[in-house]
């Protein structure tokens, strides 16, 4: 049995609680001169979703240009259902026109299995300033289902900026026999559009860059498809894969991931550069810096822009219950 879109909000609290924690750190500001790198990082949901999803989300098939041998049976990845909040702020990287400050938070809840599907529920709350000093906030919604035959993806995306809404989304892809997509969009309707190749969703992208890690591929490679852009686009996704961290090299994941569980698992330093899928200037559009575990819980998230980076380290994480799926 397939698992139904949830429409509920992931921010601890709800809508209350997401006020008052955004209250709590303070109004930021955002002038013109700085909307267009806000419309980037409000344009998909790919924080991962990374997915980010992004984020709970990340994905892909592999395509390694160094592969090391496989030196035992890769582990069947299983994504881990949870709920985790970060806490985004500005990064090291602020240009004299891109943002100065930043201060929000990030809330996914991840839900499903390889039997029944995948569901991700995502709220961004993030204010923004630059040199210029006008307010801006920026409130991102997304939910995503993906089925466990990897055929059909459904995503809605709300996203407002200083509570005017600047995309406000509802669709579907479904894959053709020969691999393409066929994206019909309800809001706005009667919009459709197509992609041909291979182009995964966020899970499966998850899926298949944790199996090349595992076994030992140090680059990788896929076409995403996550709703982006009014479901309107695809990214090409580059990444490189990190050793595995081990002692001292996992100082910087967050206290609240060092759990027993996680701690047993494996994880790696993946950088991961998205890119517009067109010929032309290769210059991403943004790229994404996290430890991702084996079970696809990220850490210790950085987003770097054209014009400045944001941080977002995990403050709570709560894993939640799965059905059993011998998939």
């Amino acid at each position: 049995m397939a698992i139904p879109r949830v429409n509920r909000d992931p921010m601890p609290g709800g809508r209350v609680g997401m006020r008052q924690g955004i209250e709590r750190m303070g109004m930021m500001q955002l002038s013109e001169s700085g909307l267009s790198s806000a419309r980037i990082l409000a344009g998909g949901a790919r924080a991962g979703f990374v997915a980010i999803a992004m984020l709970a989300a990340l994905g892909g098939w592999p395509v390694a240009a160094q592969q090391a041998p496989q030196v035992a049976e890769t582990a069947r990845v299983v994504l881990q259902p949870h709920r985790i909040v970060y806490q985004v702020q500005l990064g090291q990287k602020a240009g004299a026109r891109g943002i100065t400050s930043a201060n929000g938070l990030m809330a996914l809840e991840f839900s499903g299995n390889a039997c029944d599907g995948y569901a991700t529920n995502y709220r961004q709350v993030v204010d923004l300033s630059d040199s210029d000093g006008a307010p801006r906030r920026m409130d991102f919604r997304v939910n995503l289902f993906e089925d466990a035959d990897k055929n059909r993806f459904t995503f809605t995306m709300l996203n407002r900026m200083q509570g005017q809404v600047l995309r406000d989304a509802d669709g579907e892809a479904r894959r053709r026999p020969d691999g393409s997509l066929s994206v019909a969009m309800r809001k706005p309707p009667g919009r459709k559009s197509d992609f041909d190749g291979d182009v995964l969703f966020p899970s499966a992208l998850s899926i298949a860059m944790i199996e090349a890690a595992q076994k030992g591929a140090r680059s990788y490679k896929s076409r995403v498809f996550d709703g982006s852009e009014g479901g309107e686009k695809i990214f090409e996704v580059n990444a490189a894969i990190g050793q595995p961290l081990e002692g001292e090299r996992n100082a910087r994941i967050e206290e609240v991931l060092r759990t027993p569980d996680l701690a047993a698992l494996p994880r790696w330093p993946v950088s991961m550069a998205y890119y517009n899928d067109e010929p032309g200037d290769r210059v991403p559009v943004y790229t994404l810096r996290a430890v991702v575990f084996a079970n696809g819980v990220m850490g210790d998230l950085v987003f770097e822009f054209p014009e400045f980076s944001l941080t977002a380290r995990a403050v709570t994480f709560e894993p939640l219950k799965g059905d059993a799926c011998a998939r």
